[in-house]
């Protein structure tokens, strides 16, 4: 997908007008493998929409907002919004509610498929021991213990661990994977958060995580769609960052 359709889908999701540096931000979270670096990237995302703009004029799906004074406002964009609706007969079904041993093993399978698409050999584990999966790339094996939620009436991930399963595990070619379903108007997608054993222990040291028989790993997205874990730590780094296992 070329830049120029990135920054539409992005523009397309946050539905509102915004900055260069805005736009960069969220192409990162929603494309972690953008080769172009966060300090050229908003250089980048401005040259791109003037150049679409003075090219194809009014035929150009973006456009700059005006200021007050009538002129444009300085590096921000938007998308022109379409009329276009979902026809009325076309229904999207509702995921119904399922014992969680199923949310736990379809989670187990998507993470699987991603594993994978990532050039992974993923081994589904026969006894859960507190490992799900084991992978092997490049001759490297990994440990990987995931767990799925759906959104919550409260819009958090709530993923909740044993103590004594972590602590057996306490490695660091142990990762755990957070799995967070959830619809997003058209259709369910699934995200990842990818957290290597060593950022849960120092999560439980720096107290972010509390300790006990069980511990909790709340996820909640702010309004700049930033991912938190337990409102204290930002996490976003992690999403779907599955360059991380190495």
């Amino acid at each position: 997908m070329k830049l120029l359709e990135q920054i539409a889908e992005v523009l397309k999701t946050e539905k509102k007008e915004m900055h260069v540096d805005e736009i960069a931000t969220a192409l990162v979270l929603k494309y972690p493998h953008i080769q172009i670096t966060m300090d050229q990237l908003p250089q980048k995302i401005s040259g791109v929409l003037s150049s679409d703009i003075s090219k194809n004029k009014n035929k150009s799906i973006f456009t700059k907002p005006k200021n007050k004074n009538g002129g444009f406002k300085r590096g921000i964009y938007r998308i022109k919004t379409s009329r276009v609706t979902i026809p009325k007969e076309i229904i999207i079904p509702q995921q119904p509610k399922v014992n969680a041993l199923y949310t736990g093993k379809a989670g187990e399978f998507a993470v699987m498929s991603e594993l994978l698409f990532f050039g992974f050999n993923a081994s589904y584990m026969a006894v859960d021991d507190g490992i799900d999966i084991v992978a092997t790339k490049d001759n490297k094996y990994f440990h990987i213990q995931v767990k799925t939620a759906n959104l919550s009436d409260s819009n958090k991930y709530v993923f909740t661990f044993n103590q004594r399963s972590y602590d057996s595990k306490d490695s660091s070619s142990t990762f755990y994977i957070l799995v967070m379903r959830t619809f997003t108007g058209i259709s369910y997608t699934n995200n990842f958060l990818i957290l290597p054993n060593s950022e849960i222990r120092r999560l439980m040291d720096a107290g972010v995580i509390t300790k006990g028989e069980k511990f909790s790993c709340r996820i909640e997205q702010d309004k700049n769609g930033k991912y938190f874990l337990n409102t204290k730590e930002n996490v976003s780094r992690a999403l779907n960052r599955f360059n991380i296992i190495n």
